[in-house]
């Protein structure tokens, strides 16, 4: 899909009339949310593999392991890395 007036390969969107700061302070904000969201989901796909069930409180109180924390700890580099590419693009 084509928006008009914007390239496909590399749209821009803002035309400077923005203050950048409180973009970026909510774009943290979002990306903040998601991982929070991507975290809490990879716990409980891990619960469910083990257990098959699980409460509220089973998730809550959880502690991943090692394995788990390392690959999530992998995912987050990796996503962070692409969120700023995408900030520092031109």
């Amino acid at each position: 899909m084509t928006v008009p007036g914007f390239a496909a390969d590399r749209p821009v969107y803002l035309d400077g009339a923005v203050p950048l700061d409180g973009l970026f302070n909510a774009l943290m904000e979002v990306a903040s949310e998601v991982w929070v969201l991507r975290d809490r989901f990879a716990v409980l796909e891990e619960l469910l593999d083990e257990r098959g069930e699980i409460t509220r409180e089973d998730l809550e109180l959880h502690r991943p392991g090692p394995e788990l924390r390392e690959r999530l700890a992998a995912d987050r580099a990796r996503f962070l890395e692409r969120l700023m590419e995408s900030v520092a693009a031109r």
